[in-house]
């Protein structure tokens, strides 16, 4: 089994940022149509902010949110 390190997608910061702000896009107007915990909505919320930089492991936990509200 390999190793995979977290902490490098192999994206550059822009397009970490990119990708955030599209799936951002996706869940934030349908916030009402489903039960989210309050952690998991301030994150996006926090992630939404544009001149925040967007790390790996933030946008792996957002890509989990989109698949588990979308």
């Amino acid at each position: 089994m390999s190793y995979h390190d977290l902490s490098d997608s192999g994206m550059s910061d822009q397009d970490r940022r990119a990708e955030a702000t599209r799936i951002c896009g996706m869940i934030l107007p349908a916030v009402g149509d489903y039960t989210m915990k309050q952690k998991e909505l301030k994150f996006v919320m926090d992630i939404a902010d544009k001149r925040k930089p967007v790390s790996t492991k933030q946008l792996f936990w957002l890509r989990d949110l989109k698949d588990k509200y979308l």
